[in-house]
């Protein structure tokens, strides 16, 4: 894995993912997507048949079998729940970038989005709540925070991209 994206459901971790693995020819996986192949059925669905936590552990199953592999990696926004996988992405040698916003420009987002399983199931405030609690969750294991209100999704990539190649050049330095 070359760079892996991290941050709440809606900051744009799919779509800045796509277009960074474009630009970059590198292979593009979505944890969501992985899991959704595996199963055969989208996060949704997985939800209601064995719940947040037996989604959680998919996941989990998931980014163990993709850390190795070449690519950008987006996650679920929930991926850091699990203390098993904030320990993976902490112990990774790959950059882990936390796209971050505004709770009000995530809403934004959200609010035309209704496969999410848990924006369907929960209000304003309790999305609110939730976002608030993943905050540190997220800045704990990031490398690097790269802010996303006001700005395209290919804006978003360029930056993730210039990171990229200072961390790579870093690397090599440090060697």
């Amino acid at each position: 894995m070359k760079v892996i994206l991290i941050g709440f459901m809606g900051a744009g971790k799919t779509t800045v993912g796509q277009l960074l693995a474009k630009k970059t020819n590198l292979a593009f996986l979505d944890t969501d997507q992985l899991v959704s192949q595996r199963t055969g059925q989208t996060p949704g669905e997985i939800f209601a048949t064995v719940g947040e936590l037996g989604f959680r552990q998919l996941e989990q199953t998931i980014l163990q079998e993709n850390l190795v592999k070449q690519g950008v990696m987006a996650t679920g926004g929930g991926i850091i729940e699990l203390a098993a996988n904030r320990q993976l992405l902490k112990n990774s040698t790959v950059p882990v970038i936390y796209l971050s916003g505004s709770f009000g420009q995530t809403v934004e987002r959200l609010v035309k989005d209704n496969s999410r399983p848990i924006v369907r199931n929960k209000s304003l405030l309790e999305l609110a709540e939730l976002w608030e609690q993943r905050l540190d969750k997220y800045a704990e294991i990031a490398t690097e925070t790269i802010y996303t209100d006001n700005k395209t999704a290919e804006q978003v990539a360029e930056e993730v991209s210039q990171y990229m190649k200072a961390y790579h050049d870093e690397t090599i330095e440090n060697r």
